[in-house]
């Protein structure tokens, strides 16, 4: 029973976290009343903000098409990890 509730507890959280956090980034670019407006521009940011959005994006971008780059940086350290694990745990 534990299992289950914990469960549905992680699975409501999953749904609602997206949910939240789309709202906030939609508030923060576009503010709170964007549709309720007269003659509201979606395209209304700034350079700053045309600035973060592209330091954000552009990384994004590129990892999800050649995600071998980011992970292929972490290869030698579990090569050491394992090295160091196995003097402790395979005597």
């Amino acid at each position: 029973m534990p299992k289950i509730a914990i469960t549905f507890v992680m699975a409501i959280g999953m749904i609602l976290t997206p949910i939240y956090l789309l709202s906030m980034s939609r508030q923060i670019f576009y503010g709170y009343k964007l549709f309720n407006t007269p003659n509201s521009y979606v395209f209304d940011s700034g350079p700053r903000e045309l600035f973060v959005s592209i330091s954000i994006f552009i990384p994004a971008i590129g990892i999800g098409m050649y995600p071998d780059f980011v992970l292929s940086l972490s290869v030698d350290k579990v090569d050491k990890v394992e090295g160091i694990l196995s003097n402790y745990f395979y005597r």
